[in-house]
């Protein structure tokens, strides 16, 4: 019998780079190779595809310099109350790297 899988959800990483002192450990904990340390040493998400959202790489940054977001395909970001509806635009500072989910 042929089995329909569920699309994967993909989550969005978010490195806050100004935070990071490029100690290597969201890479060393990361069970599935999504994370790869850059040039400068700094972390730099690779393959988000490959992402479980374990959340391993947020836990165990000291500097709290990754955040991981959980979305589904389609799902929008919750506002705050009070705030109008409609599409946001995210300002991205430099010293910011988004892995955004597909």
């Amino acid at each position: 019998m042929a089995e329909t899988r569920k699309k994967k959800d993909v989550p969005k990483i978010d490195i806050f780079k100004a935070w990071c002192k490029a100690c290597g450990i969201c890479v060393a904990f990361c069970p599935t190779g999504v994370l790869a340390i850059d040039e400068g040493g700094y972390p730099y998400v690779k393959e988000i595809e490959k992402c479980i959202n374990c959340g391993w790489c947020e836990i165990r940054c000291p500097d709290f310099a990754i955040t991981v977001e959980k979305r589904r395909k389609g799902e929008k970001i919750l506002e705050e109350k009070g705030e109008e509806t409609g599409p946001k635009e995210e300002e991205i500072s430099p010293e910011r790297i988004v892995a955004p989910g597909k």
